[in-house]
């Protein structure tokens, strides 16, 4: 199956409150983008809060291992899957763009209806 040029898009609502919900949106994100198909990961709701300077690093599923979900949201943006996060969602948790990692992009509320409806395959966590 040719995959090249498909597009994916996740969206992620479980933040570092639900440690467990967050790293697999971004492991399959990463799948993805590794079978040449266009991927974003749209952040809402909770999903917004792992987004903020310095909360990722704090999310570690598995303790022997120095991977953090800051590592994994990095190895996402390396590996070409685009981060999107809801302006709406940031002002639910009182954030702004500098309170953001670094290549994260900003979309207004209505930009998710456009995304789906441009995408292959919608995948919800």
């Amino acid at each position: 199956m040719d995959n090249e040029g498909k597009k994916i898009l996740v969206i992620q609502t479980h933040g570092v409150e639900t440690p467990t919900r967050t790293y697999s949106p971004l492991f399959y994100a990463m799948a993805a983008a590794a079978m040449e198909m266009e991927v974003i990961v749209w952040f809402t709701m909770n999903g917004t809060n792992q987004l903020k300077k310095g909360e990722a690093e704090k999310v570690q599923l598995d303790k022997t291992s120095n991977v953090t979900l800051k590592t994994m949201l990095q190895m996402a943006m390396d590996s070409e899957v685009d981060l999107r996060v809801c302006q709406q969602s940031l002002e639910l948790w009182n954030m702004k763009q500098e309170d953001l990692i670094d290549g994260v992009e900003i979309l207004g509320a209505t930009s998710i209806i456009d995304l789906s409806l441009q995408a292959d395959h919608v995948m919800y966590f």
